[in-house]
């Protein structure tokens, strides 16, 4: 097919995440082909630099010999099974070496299929964790503003900006939300908010979920360590969990193979 072929099946039965469509279809979409490396291809034959990742899949780049090599060889047993009432050898092998990579109190993984189902099932697993031990009353979550941790409904409902939010609002669950520093201002006097805050609300909270270290859709807003070690000890004492949301923030991306390894206060669930 031509790009303007293309382009015109794209406008009539393509819907984009994130995309005001009265604009999207008034040019031609950019249509990638190809990629290598770092490096993403139109039809034209124009080359960009894939500056987030593909969203945050791409860890290694495009065409990477030993990721391809590993995809081939596994599809030439299996393309894929379910974990449902079964298990298999890679699954085993995978969740091994994330064991052995991620903090300490983490021994266990759940696979999931994106960023908002692993954000929803840490939500999950919190909230039955703490109606199993008897906590009938931590049925709410705490997180910052300005936060985003995906586009299904538990993952909105955890999640701060209004831009993106807002709509949704009748049909999200209630939840604390927390002041967060842009880029590090008032760090010491936004955590003393944030503990006072946790502190009060401690009783009724099954967990707090946070972007370690950098809120990713909120603008690339930064905070350190000294702001959130506090916050987490006070969710910790507390009796909430702490899920870690590293979708946008793991495998290398803040200097250390997880933002968790940053900081004192360890997570209790790691989103990937």
């Amino acid at each position: 097919m031509t790009p303007g072929e293309l382009a015109a099946l794209d406008h009539r039965h393509l819907w984009h995440p994130f995309t005001q469509h009265a604009l999207w279809t008034q040019s031609e979409p950019l249509i990638i082909a190809s990629a290598s490396g770092c490096e993403l291809v139109d039809v034209r034959g124009n080359s960009y630099l894939d500056g987030v990742s593909s969203l945050w899949v791409g860890v290694h780049g495009h065409g990477h010999h030993r990721v391809d090599a590993a995809i081939r060889k596994q599809l030439a047993s299996v393309a894929h099974s379910t974990f449902l009432g079964l298990t298999h050898e890679p699954g085993i092998r995978l969740a091994t070496a994330l064991a052995e990579r991620t903090p300490s109190r983490l021994t266990r993984t759940f696979f999931s299929d994106s960023g908002s189902s692993a954000v929803e099932v840490a939500l999950k697993m919190a909230f039955q964790a703490q109606q199993q031990w008897g906590n009938k009353k931590k049925t709410r979550f705490a997180s910052l503003r300005e936060a985003y941790h995906g586009d299904t409904l538990g993952a909105v409902s955890v999640g701060g900006i209004d831009h993106f939010h807002r709509v949704y609002k009748p049909l999200l669950f209630d939840t604390l939300q927390l002041d967060a520093p842009a880029f590090r201002e008032k760090e010491a006097a936004l955590a003393a908010s944030a503990m006072e805050a946790i502190q009060a609300q401690g009783d009724s909270l099954a967990a707090l979920i946070v972007e370690p270290l950098v809120q990713g859709a909120a603008g690339m807003r930064m905070h350190s360590p000294s702001f959130l070690n506090p916050v987490l000890q006070a969710a910790r004492d507390a009796g909430a969990l702490i899920i870690l949301d590293e979708v946008a923030t793991g495998f290398g991306r803040t200097g250390t193979l997880f933002a968790a390894e940053q900081l004192k206060v360890q997570p209790d669930l790691l989103c990937l």
